[in-house]
């Protein structure tokens, strides 16, 4: 796990979601769950979500829904849906800057209530050190700006560093 020094300014927070996003663009799905934590709380259907390379390459080629195989996806919204979508390297366009702009950073002025924990639903986490979230919007995919948005929390690991908690990759 990667992690920044707990003053890290927003540029470096940037870099590592765009060193997140070259992972994925490279289809390396496990070493960018290894790069950073993962929300492993979360319920869909009554059970509890654990992310895995398989399932955050489902969340790329479905567009935001990894519990959908690719054969789900063809029975469910028609033969020719597509199930090919993949990321695309931000470092090597010439329009890196603009992609960079779609990386929101939000570092929090108050600590994590037990109430809002509940409300947002993290109850499973240490939301006592989340000081932060991420909102990646338009994800790249093709080569496109998408409307597919990755979110993060960003963690205190300690009193001197700092990670981010990857939570989904969805449509927005």
């Amino acid at each position: 796990m990667k992690t920044l020094p707990i003053d890290a300014d927003q540029e470096e927070i940037k870099n590592l979601v765009v060193e997140w996003n070259e992972l994925l663009a490279q289809e390396k799905y496990e070493e960018a769950l290894e790069l950073i934590l993962h929300d492993d709380t979360q319920k869909i259907d009554g059970k509890t979500w654990v992310w895995t390379p398989q399932k955050l390459e489902a969340a790329v080629f479905t567009y935001g829904l990894p519990w959908f195989t690719k054969a789900d996806i063809k029975r469910l919204y028609g033969a020719d849906s597509r199930v090919d979508y993949k990321v695309t390297s931000i470092l090597n366009r010439p329009d890196k800057e603009k992609w960079l702009e779609t990386i929101d950073i939000y570092i929090y002025d108050y600590v994590i209530s037990p109430e809002m924990a509940r409300t947002w639903g993290i109850t499973g986490l240490d939301y006592e050190n989340i000081i932060g979230d991420v909102l990646f919007g338009n994800v790249p995919l093709d080569g496109k700006a998408s409307d597919l948005s990755a979110l993060f929390w960003i963690v205190k690991v300690d009193e001197k560093n700092i990670t981010l908690i990857f939570r989904e990759l969805h449509v927005m």
